[in-house]
């Protein structure tokens, strides 16, 4: 079978199979299991929440928690695979395509609709194509270890790389697994060349680990009829038919032929699809965002309830807030903090989302419980994000002087009950942040994307008991917690989270005694 040959790929084929290779232990940050979401919304759906909620998902799901793992993925895939090899049912990454630019998302402030630019991520490779293809070739042999025997993996790829992507997982995953390339197409955003042919459509590489693998012929995941059979089709008492035509001695006929399905499975081609607008309840505002239909119609194909599911290039979390909702455990890892911070509010905020089975409704069900985990060599003091500060400020121990941000609470005690107030936020070093941003600060709150309370906080690990945060949507932040109470008396730790617009977490302890 031809192989693909670049730079380092020989000289490092050693080092890819050393069994002696250090494996790190995750670190959890935070625990996240159904905090009380200061939302009005959230309050009024409430009820509905608590009617809706799957209480057998919710008890198949008790000895698992989810994961979403700050860090660098070749680290997190080695350190997955001593507990996670093999058992992993369906992969899917959008990783870098390699087209030596830049992508932008926005941070919006405070409550209006002022927004800064910054850079999401660089998609430039100093070593070139080769760089690139080494990159992504060590992380898919590690993936490769952690899928199932009856396991998929999806690759989204776009037309930079995706000719020498297939040539790689086809020595991986070989050829013989290789079951589809599938095309989604889409309406080019921006058409401005005459000079090739507008290209308007992603390229998605289908692999199986063996011949034996989970695919599921599923109503939902089925493309809608074309406008012409839509037309065509009518209703009765019987349900939905379309006449089929036909003649006989010259003289037309036509019988009624009754549909069950409300669309065609799948061609290779998707079409019915539409990119990410602003205008939708599920934009981030990430250029390079993926709609949650397309990861439905993939999950929906390649796993069962409770599969793990996992994305190591999660992004926004798209693909973890579709497996979510329909019923996957899932794992996910982003090495930017902004990703995780965005994949963090998202999957809380899922409740507030479109239902993939019904889209014009709510979801209305709280998200399962996950960790956010790191592992111990993972180490990135700053966190701060450059766009944010001026230029060629120099030494990193003054730019991390801009991450010891404070805050001001007020504790209020009523019997053996808790309120706090965040009454102030204070940024040091205001000379490092550049102007743009600094002239968009209105309030103290305008610092604030979210704040939330552990009124048990025990060492190690943040779990979170309370939280109010921004969506792009909602963008109210309520400054006074729900009164907490403590059923034991004795002195009792609070520790507070505010994570900022600049990309900081600031953590402060507190004690009350409850007499």
């Amino acid at each position: 079978m031809p192989e693909l040959n670049w730079k380092k790929k020989e000289e490092k084929h050693a080092q890819r199979f050393n069994h002696s290779q250090k494996i790190f232990e995750f670190q959890v940050i935070e625990f996240i299991k159904n905090p009380i979401i200061s939302n009005n919304d959230f309050n009024n759906d409430l009820l509905k929440i608590k009617r809706l909620r799957s209480h057998e998902h919710e008890k198949n799901s008790m000895d698992w928690k989810n994961l979403l793992i700050w860090g660098e993925n070749i680290s997190i895939l080695r350190s997955l695979i001593p507990k996670f090899s093999n058992k992993i049912k369906l992969i899917y990454i959008d990783p870098p395509y390699a087209t030596g630019g830049n992508f932008e998302s926005k941070t919006f402030i405070g409550e209006s609709k002022t927004f800064e630019k910054k850079k999401a991520y660089s998609d430039i490779w100093d070593g070139g194509i080769d760089e690139y293809i080494e990159f992504l070739y060590e992380r898919l042999l590690l993936m490769r270890k952690l899928l199932s025997e009856n396991g998929s993996i999806y690759v989204h790829l776009d037309w930079h790389v995706s000719h020498y992507i297939k040539v790689i997982m086809d020595e991986i995953f070989g050829k013989e697994n290789f079951q589809n390339s599938l095309i989604w197409a889409y309406p080019a955003a921006s058409a401005k060349t005459r000079r090739f042919f507008i290209r308007s459509f992603d390229t998605i590489l289908f692999y199986t680990k063996s011949n034996d693998y989970t695919f599921n012929d599923d109503p939902e995941i089925y493309m809608e009829y074309s406008d012409r059979v839509k037309f065509a089709l009518k209703e009765d008492e019987q349900g939905t038919f379309y006449y089929r035509g036909g003649s006989h001695n010259g003289k037309k006929l036509s019988q009624k032929v009754y549909v069950t399905n409300k669309g065609i499975f799948p061609r290779d081609v998707w079409t019915d699809i539409p990119y990410i607008r602003a205008n939708t309840m599920e934009y981030q505002a990430f250029s390079t965002q993926k709609p949650e239909r397309l990861l439905k119609r993939i999950i929906l194909a390649s796993s069962n309830k409770d599969d793990i599911v996992a994305d190591f290039f999660c992004g926004t979390g798209t693909s973890l807030a579709v497996a979510e909702k329909l019923g996957r455990r899932w794992i996910g890892s982003d090495i930017a903090k902004q990703a995780i911070n965005i994949s963090r509010k998202r999957i809380i905020d899922v409740w507030n989302s479109n239902d993939l089975m019904d889209w014009k409704k709510k979801y209305l069900r709280r998200s399962q419980p996950f960790k956010i985990m790191k592992t111990n060599e993972f180490t990135q003091t700053i966190n701060t994000h450059k766009d944010f500060l001026v230029e060629n400020i120099g030494k990193k121990d003054t730019i991390s002087l801009i991450q010891d941000s404070k805050f001001v609470v007020k504790i209020s005690k009523k019997d053996s009950k808790i309120t706090v107030d965040l009454i102030d936020f204070i940024v040091p070093n205001l000379n490092l942040i550049k102007d743009r941003v600094k002239n968009k600060i209105r309030i103290f709150t305008d610092w604030i994307d979210s704040w939330s309370i552990d009124f048990n906080h025990q060492e190690h690990s943040f779990t979170t008991a309370w939280i109010s945060y921004r969506t792009l949507k909602n963008r109210k932040l309520n400054l006074t917690s729900t009164p907490y109470n403590y059923e034991e008396k004795g002195t009792h730790k609070i520790s507070i989270k505010v994570n900022d617009i600049l990309g900081n977490e600031t953590i402060q302890n507190y004690d009350v005694v409850i007499t």
